[in-house]
């Protein structure tokens, strides 16, 4: 089987090498329209080169804005077309416009630098990655790198992930504006340590990326930011009138909602690890 990889930067060029470990008996094409991306990509043996739309699944792992015209130039192909942006909604409407029957997915990894020199093959082992549909080549694809899928459709995807994603974006630039724009930043920054680090890690992200998918999925994270707004408007006001009985409660709700997740994503691991590593040709990656 062929598959074409059109776009090898962080999300294409991790895909390619995990199915190039776990699935060496595939064909792998790969285009990227940065020529240097493009042959970094064939000299480390991650795909030859060769046009994605004549491959029999085609991966889209493209920036935001140029899948309209990716899509478009799929119409009439007998591929199987799937994608990996952040945002499903608005990409599935493309491809009806453009008549391409879009398999939408969507990896919930990544990591704030971006480009071929941040390619991980091991990025997808155990992450959710959400597709429209159960499709089984894609569905045998994405488990093949490690991944676990998860079936929903394009509007509740985009709900969901404005909150546990997207939003989070904007509020670490906010974080990291609001400081760097104080009088007292350039002293701050010298004692900034594991707590900055980790609240401002998504700031280092791709603001290209970042607008696109906010460009994408404008009302899902406009109501995530209001809630958030409220939130910090009821610490606010706990801080300033000096309430720490309700301060404690706030905090202790919050250390409880995060530890249940924790607990929660670590038995889901331990649940799908055999399968992910078990028979068949997924988790030799």
């Amino acid at each position: 089987m062929r598959v074409g990889v059109a776009g090898l930067g962080l999300m294409g060029a991790s895909f390619a090498g995990a199915l190039r470990r776990a699935r060496p008996e595939l064909d792998l094409i790969g285009h990227d329209v940065d020529p240097a991306t493009l042959r970094r990509a064939v000299a480390e043996g991650l795909v030859r080169p060769g046009d994605p739309a004549t491959a029999d699944v085609v991966m889209l792992a493209a920036p935001i804005p140029a899948l309209p015209g990716l899509l478009a130039g799929l119409a009439g192909r007998p591929a199987v077309v799937t994608d990996m942006a952040s945002t499903k909604a608005r990409v599935m409407a493309w491809a009806a416009e453009a008549g391409v029957d879009l398999v939408g997915g969507h990896p919930m990894c990544g990591r704030e630098r971006a480009g071929i020199d941040a390619a991980d093959p091991a990025m997808f082992r155990g992450a959710p990655w959400v597709l429209t549909r159960d499709e089984p080549v894609v569905t045998d694809l994405v488990r093949s790198v490690g991944a676990i899928p998860v079936f929903m459709e394009a509007d509740l995807h985009d709900r969901l992930v404005s909150g546990v994603s997207h939003a989070a974006f904007v509020v670490s630039a906010a974080f990291v504006l609001a400081l760097a724009d104080d009088a007292d930043w350039e002293h701050m920054r010298r004692l900034a340590g594991p707590g900055f680090r980790d609240l401002s890690r998504l700031a280092a992200g791709d603001p290209a990326l970042y607008a696109a998918i906010v460009g994408t999925n404008r009302e899902p994270i406009a109501r995530r930011l209001h809630a958030l707004e409220e939130a910090l408007a009821r610490f606010r006001e706990l801080v300033e009138s000096a309430d720490e009985g309700a301060l404690l409660s706030l905090f202790e709700a919050a250390r409880r909602a995060r530890e249940g997740w924790v607990e929660e994503r670590d038995a889901r691991d331990r649940a799908e690890r055999p399968r992910v590593g078990g028979a068949g040709r997924a988790g030799h990656g």
